[in-house]
């Protein structure tokens, strides 16, 4: 009566459950639907470490040019600093719009860092400071 319940009548085994090679495919395409899960976890990560790192200079850059800014016409000289792993450096040229355009300076605040130890990121921003009578 046991077999009666495993085999049909045209001997065939009814479908009461899943094979071993039915479940080993199915654990297989699972384990490949991971894999491409974790390799984009991956690459997110490393996405978000480089974006953070160009953050942080903007951060610095902006910071530095605010500083710049702040500072009288005269006392505006080129320079530079090191701000943990940041490199700033300022240049400061004077009258680089032309003649016609006098009594200004044009300033770049240049911010390179290396991140996770590999990654080099730049960030540069540019204005014009003008002398104020």
């Amino acid at each position: 009566m046991n077999e009666k319940r495993i085999l049909e009548m045209d001997g065939r085994r009814s479908a009461h459950g899943f094979s071993l090679i039915e479940v080993m495919i199915a654990l297989c395409i699972f384990s490949v639907g991971l894999l491409a899960i974790w390799s984009m976890h991956l690459t997110s990560i490393k996405g978000n470490a480089s974006a953070r790192g160009i953050t942080d200079n903007v951060t610095v850059a902006a910071a530095k040019v605010e500083q710049l800014m702040a500072l009288d016409y005269n006392d505006l000289v080129s320079g530079s600093e090191v701000d943990g792993n940041m490199n700033v450096d300022w240049q400061v040229q004077d009258e680089c719009l032309g003649a016609v355009f006098q009594g200004h300076k044009c300033v770049q605040v240049h911010v390179s860092s290396t991140v996770n130890g590999k990654q080099v990121k730049e960030v540069r921003l540019d204005f014009v400071k003008a002398n104020m009578l």
